[in-house]
């Protein structure tokens, strides 16, 4: 039996997941990854300053600039649909956790990673 799952790993493993251009190894980063390590994007040339998601109104429209954070942090929040340059709608906003809304979407995101989300006003509704 753990002949069987020691072959399905290895298999798993050395299948990745390819989608749309991306290849997906594993669902977790790797242990040797640090909190003092960053990997950050980089913002869009002349653009107005940028403050964390955390910071928004409620019914304000805004355009993400900068993700921060590992790169597992990073990755997780690209694989969530936030990606720089995409027009996000604050829906709500309590005690520094933000419910997010791409489209018809809805995101909801934790005080921590909603202060690793930078971005700049588009406008209010």
């Amino acid at each position: 039996m753990k002949q069987n799952q020691a072959y399905s790993q290895q298999k798993q493993e050395s299948n990745p997941k390819s989608f749309a251009g991306f290849t997906f190894y594993g669902e977790t980063p790797e242990a040797s990854e640090t909190e003092n390590s960053s990997t950050e994007t980089q913002p869009p040339v002349g653009e107005s300053k940028s403050f964390p998601i955390a910071m928004a109104s409620i019914g304000e429209k805004l355009r993400i600039v900068k993700l921060k954070g590992s790169e597992g942090t990073v990755r997780r929040l690209i694989g969530m649909g936030l990606v720089p340059s995409i027009e996000v709608q604050i829906i709500s906003n309590s005690g520094g956790s933000v419910i997010v809304a791409i489209g018809d979407n809805r995101i909801g995101l934790g005080a921590g990673m909603a202060q690793k989300i930078l971005c700049t006003s588009s406008g209010k509704l």
